[in-house]
């Protein structure tokens, strides 16, 4: 420590009132400070008293004294002594403050011990050990984080001052505080004084525990933040967390830079390969080139690198504000190898593509940033690494993200050939021939940007990507539309709206039933088809089943990734709910013959078109949840496989090419629709929708129940044009799905 007559630190004064609002909160006596540093004191309150022990080993017993009179404040040596080394030569603690703090028992239940302790002692895996046992006899009560607060230590040296509460059988809340580095030291205080008299919750620099973790268990402030802890639950929206070695082996490194230096060449000989360290692992998550200061060496193809592994850089600055340096090495990187201040992760052989994306770019984000941080660990060993839990991708998200990675491959060809193409305009030696294939080649690759640029047009994405029949009634409002704002575009508007929220809620009332879920609108439906009559189920009865859905707990239960789960609550936001209300009204008068003044069309028109935007915005995650029609299945019972035959009814066009899949179970239905989830299980939706001939139109078309005149009868509409058609054999399996008694 520096003379007591230098400067202290500017935020000094603030830290040591700190620890007298914390004293005087917790106790109503002022401490007694224990140390064998009399400058030490020179920071503190000079009213509070002090001893000085002549050594490390002395200040158990003194504190252990002074703990039956006063709370202590212990400032142990942080230094390695060698009289205390000696006395914990065969025992866990290898630092004086470690020896010191073991050594001090409480003296009563209101006891209060305080000490002032470097922070990786609360912190760092290492001190575990350490922490086990002062936890057999305190548990922590507030900790305050903080650097650069004290004479002769570095700036950047974290530094904890720990209070301590006899250990009980109840617990007791723990309050964790970091005084920050660069912050208004008025609101610092201010942040303190209200985390001592909060019994939960979190302020700006702080927040309560409602209890300490777990013996032994770090108390890193980053660590428990209630924000950070929240995410980490959140992880399994992925689909599941699993350990960092279920997923990746740890290959030692190819060789040490100091032990092996004598087997590095300044530059590349036969049978040598490029030796990576940590400085060429750039934060972009490429390698650096070759420069100066590249090395090779003759490393055995068995210790070498291989195409997707997966590096980072060992060393990790406990007081680091970036996140993790992450490289996954590449075919055209290859032949490397890498040295000891990189970290090499192996992806296990069951470990897909898409699975060790998601763990790549989880290892780049800030919650692993936070959780490196607040292991107080400078070096990313196996050790440290092994236990991390890693997301991983269910199959619905891991198709999406096979689904990205090819579109960002396909568009980085389409970049790579378009400047091909321009670099040759004058390599020709014709140049009628160099003109001719720029045009030529120039129409393709812009016909593939235009098609591309297609799919931003909204509009353009429901025509071709939305069930058909849906994008085949918005192809209808966008042909009225283009025709003038008339009566038939306003009556387009609100059918299609009526025919979204249809399709939607019978594919809820489908997919319900199989989960045993029920729901309560289905009894007007039911009530209103048993009874007879040429009124069935409308607008109402859509909206109906669509609310209940969203608001039902056990609705709220199903996981996601479910197609259940986007179903019911497709239009529970607020936007989409005004928006489905005042369709519904603008229904309502068309169907009571309350028709719109000319004048007003025009708006009304508008205001229509926008409402069904934002409900076919709402619903933008049927395009991945094709309506299939299926025309032909074939099972092997050998194999234990079905190969099945059918059409994806996507888009406006009725007129689609057959496709084959494969499909792991024979209970499909030659001639019904399903819902193809994202995860590849086709989802009957018989008997609430239906693919047949129209006897109107004689096209296929989607129809569903819509009356049933007498006892015997059904009624079916097409969703596409409103024709209707009867077919008396619905009756009893309506009666089976609970649609009719």
């Amino acid at each position: 420590m520096t003379d007591s007559s230098t400067p202290h630190p500017p935020r000094h004064d603030t830290f040591r009132l700190l620890l007298e609002l914390a004293f005087g909160t917790l106790s109503d006596t002022d401490p007694v400070v224990v140390t064998t540093n009399d400058e030490m004191t020179a920071h503190l309150k000079h009213e509070w008293r002090s001893y000085l022990a002549e050594s490390a080993g002395e200040l158990p017993d003194i504190a252990n004294t002074m703990l039956g009179t006063a709370p202590v404040l212990l400032i142990p040596p942080w230094s390695r002594s060698s009289d205390t080394l000696a006395a914990a030569a065969e025992g866990p603690l290898r630092s004086a403050h470690e020896i010191a703090v073991a050594g001090i028992r409480p003296e009563g239940d209101d006891a209060l011990l305080a000490a002032l302790l470097p922070a990786s002692a609360l912190t760092s895996p290492r001190c575990r050990e350490f922490r086990e046992i002062v936890d057999y006899s305190w548990q922590p009560c507030l900790v305050i984080f903080a650097a650069g607060v004290f004479d002769g230590v570095h700036q950047l040296f974290d530094t904890a001052a720990v209070f301590w509460r006899p250990r009980s059988s109840e617990g007791q809340p723990l309050k964790l505080f970091r005084f920050p580095g660069r912050e208004d030291e008025k609101a610092v205080e201010s942040d303190f004084r209200r985390l001592l008299s909060r019994a939960s919750g979190t302020g700006k620099f702080g927040y309560v525990l409602p209890g300490p973790p777990g013996s032994g268990e770090s108390l890193s402030i980053e660590l428990h933040d209630p924000a950070t802890t929240a995410r980490w639950s959140e992880l399994d929206a992925w689909g599941a967390t699993v350990p960092m070695k279920d997923l990746f082996a740890f290959p030692a490194p190819a060789l040490h830079r100091t032990a092996h230096r004598h087997l590095l060449h300044d530059q590349r000989q036969d049978g040598s390969v490029r030796v990576v360290a940590a400085r060429d692992l750039r934060h972009d998550g490429t390698l650096a080139g070759l420069d100066d200061s590249s090395r090779w060496a003759e490393i055995p193809p068995d210790r070498q690198l291989r195409a997707g592994d997966v590096l980072l850089r060992r060393m990790f600055p406990p007081r680091a504000r970036g996140n993790l340096v992450v490289v996954e090495v590449a075919s055209e990187d290859l032949p490397l190898a890498a040295d000891d201040s990189v970290v090499t992760l192996r992806a296990s052989g069951h470990l897909g593509g898409p699975q060790r994306l998601v763990a790549v770019l989880f290892l780049r984000s800030p919650l692993v940033r936070k959780w490196a941080v607040g292991l107080s660990v400078a070096n990313l060993t196996a050790s440290v690494l092994r236990d991390l839990p890693i997301p991983q991708p269910d199959t619905a998200l891991a198709v999406t993200i096979e689904g990205l990675e090819a579109a960002r491959s396909q568009l980085e060809s389409w970049k790579d050939e378009s400047e091909a193409l321009l670099a040759s305009v004058f390599e020709e030696e014709s140049a009628v021939t160099a003109r001719r294939r720029l045009l030529e080649s120039g129409r393709q690759l812009r016909m593939r940007v235009d098609a591309a640029a297609l799919l931003d047009d909204f509009s353009h994405r429901v025509r071709t990507r939305y069930p058909h029949p849906i994008a085949y009634r918005w192809s209808e409002v966008q042909v009225h539309l283009s025709r003038g704002a008339d009566e038939a575009a306003y009556e387009a508007i609100v059918e299609t709206a009526e025919v979204l929220l249809c399709y939607t809620a019978l594919a809820v009332l489908s997919l319900a039933r199989v989960a045993g879920l029920r729901l309560g609108a289905v009894d007007g439906i039911r009530g209103r088809l048993s009874r007879g009559g040429s009124h069935g189920p409308g607008f109402g009865d859509w909206a109906a089943i669509l609310n209940e859905a969203a608001e039902s707990k056990a609705f709220r239960r199903v996981p996601d990734g479910d197609p259940l789960k986007d179903f019911s609550r497709v239009f529970s936001d607020p936007e989409a709910a005004s928006a489905r209300q005042r369709l519904a009204a603008r229904r309502n008068a068309k169907s009571h013959l309350r028709r719109v003044d000319a004048l007003d069309l025009p708006s009304a028109i508008d205001e229509a078109h926008a409402d069904l935007m934002t409900l076919l915005e709402h619903a933008s995650f049927l395009a991945d949840l094709p309506l299939v029609h299926v025309t032909g299945i074939r099972w092997d019972t050998l194999r234990g496989t079905a190969e099945v035959d059918y059409q994806e009814l996507m888009g406006d066009n009725a007129l689609v090419p057959g496709q084959q899949r494969p499909y792991s179970s024979s209970d499909l239905e030659i001639g019904s629709l399903y819902l193809a989830n994202e995860d590849g299980q086709l989802h009957l939706l018989r008997p609430f929708l239906l693919r047949r001939r129209c006897p109107i139109c004689r096209s296929w078309e989607t129809f569903h129940v819509d009356n049933t005149p007498d006892a015997s009868s059904v009624t079916v509409k097409s969703l596409e044009r409103g024709h209707t058609d009867t077919d008396p054999s619905l009756r009893q399996v309506l009666e089976h799905v609970g649609l009719v008694e």
